[in-house]
C-alpha cells in the first residue's frame, strides 16, 4: 500500500531521488580525496623529516644586526683535576684587506683558558690554526651551577667580526678525550640589505651603558 497522490503533485519525486543520490555520491567522493591527500601528506612530512630539510620560515624575518657577535656553536668535555683539553681555532680571513685577530676568553672559568697566540695579523685571504687550552685546576673542584657544570667560558675572536665560541667542561674523575676543530670564516658584510633600516641603537634597559663606551671583548656600543 502506497499514499495516494495529491492533485499538486508536480512529479519530481524521481528528480528529488536522483538529486540526493548525487549529492551522496559527490561526499563520499570528497571523504576519499581527503583521505587520500592525508596519508599523501603524512607520508611526505615522513620523507622530509628523514632527509633532514630545512624548516621554513617567513621572506620578511628580519635577521640579527650584522655587529652582532657570530655564534660558534658549543663545545663540551670531561676532564679530571689537572688534565687539559684543546680547541683547535681555524681562522680565516675573508675579506680584501688585512685584518688583525685577537683571540681572549671571559666568563666565570677565563682564567683557565690560555692561547698559542693572543693576537695576529692575516692578509687576505689567508688563514691561521690559533689552540686554545682549557686546564682544569689542581686546586679542588668549583662551584658548580643549577645545570651541574663545573666550568664555562667563551672563546672570543676578534677580526673584522666578533665571533664566540661556548666551552663547557664537567670535572669528573676520569678524562675523555677532549679535541675539537672549530672553523671560523671571518667574511665581511658589503651588502647593503632591505631590512638594514629596521635597525636602530637601543640600549640594554637597566644596564649602565652609555653609547661610545667600551663593552669588552664584544666591542663598542655605537
Amino acid at each position: 500500500m502506497k499514499d495516494c497522490n495529491t492533485c499538486d503533485d508536480t512529479g519530481t519525486d524521481g528528480l528529488e531521488s536522483g538529486l540526493k543520490s548525487l549529492i551522496n555520491a559527490q561526499l563520499l567522493l570528497g571523504k576519499e580525496v581527503l583521505k587520500l591527500l592525508g596519508g599523501a601528506g603524512r607520508a611526505a612530512g615522513s620523507m622530509a623529516s628523514g632527509i633532514g630539510l630545512p624548516k621554513g620560515s617567513s621572506c620578511c624575518d628580519v635577521p640579527e644586526p650584522c655587529w652582532m657577535p657570530l655564534s660558534l656553536g658549543e663545545v663540551k668535555c670531561v676532564l679530571r683535576p689537572g688534565d687539559s683539553g684543546t680547541v683547535c681555532l681555524v681562522v680565516t680571513n675573508g675579506d680584501f684587506r688585512p685584518h688583525t685577530y685577537q683571540f681572549a676568553a671571559t666568563g666565570k672559568s677565563a682564567a683557565n683558558v690560555g692561547f698559542s697566540t693572543a693576537s695576529v695579523t692575516l692578509g687576505p685571504k689567508e688563514r691561521i690554526a690559533v689552540t686554545a687550552t682549557f686546564t682544569v685546576p689542581r686546586d679542588g673542584k668549583g662551584d658548580e651551577d643549577c645545570r651541574c657544570i663545573d666550568h664555562e667560558a667563551l672563546i672570543w675572536v676578534r677580526g673584522c667580526r666578533n665571533h664566540y665560541l661556548r666551552w663547557t667542561v664537567d670535572e669528573l674523575a676520569n678524562s675523555k678525550p677532549c679535541c675539537h676543530e672549530v672553523v671560523v670564516n671571518d667574511d665581511p658584510d658589503y651588502v647593503l640589505h632591505w631590512y638594514d633600516h629596521f635597525y636602530v641603537t637601543r640600549p640594554c634597559f637597566g644596564a649602565a651603558a652609555t653609547p661610545g663606551t667600551s663593552t669588552g671583548v664584544v666591542g663598542v656600543v655605537r
